[in-house]
């Protein structure tokens, strides 16, 4: 009796890290993903601070478009 309490005991404890590893992984998914957006807006701001220091203007974004009107 014992042992198939031990073998159930495990059964529980295998089935619970591997439950456990799943949701880890889709973390690690989102986060990498995250990662990469972060890495690409830096490279974009490095590009972007390399720009103003070689003297060229740099675009805001968040200006209308002379075509807009206004």
């Amino acid at each position: 009796m014992p042992d198939d309490r031990r073998r159930v005991d495990l059964e529980s404890r295998i089935a619970m890290l591997e439950r456990t590893i799943e949701a880890l992984s889709g973390e690690v998914a989102t986060q990498q993903k995250q990662v990469e957006a972060l890495a690409e807006n830096v490279r974009l701001l490095v590009e972007q601070l390399r720009r103003q220091r070689a003297g060229e203007p740099i675009e805001p974004h968040d200006t209308r478009p002379p075509h807009w009107g206004g």
